[in-house]
């Protein structure tokens, strides 16, 4: 693998993810599965593995019916605070 790429590896397990609204802030559940993308790092021996989400089909928000999240789109968790 060279410098700057990422590798994906897919864990089949399906999730409803809680996914808040950015227009509105309803808070929405979408069928995603969970797969870990690889970084790159300095260090030959470790192996960088983010968690991220990918919605199974086009999502809307139930208030507002704006699309929330698209199977071409990964979902990251970012921790706040």
């Amino acid at each position: 693998m060279h410098r700057g790429e990422s590798r994906i590896k897919m864990k089949t397990d399906m999730k409803n993810l809680r996914v808040k609204c950015p227009y509105c802030d309803h808070w929405n559940r979408v069928q995603v599965n969970k797969i870990f993308i690889e970084q790159p790092t300095s260090e030959s021996k470790v192996k960088v593995l983010i968690p991220m989400y990918k919605p199974l089909e086009i999502s809307n928000c139930k208030k507002c019916t704006k699309i929330i999240a698209k199977p071409s789109e990964l979902i990251r968790i970012e921790r706040t605070g």
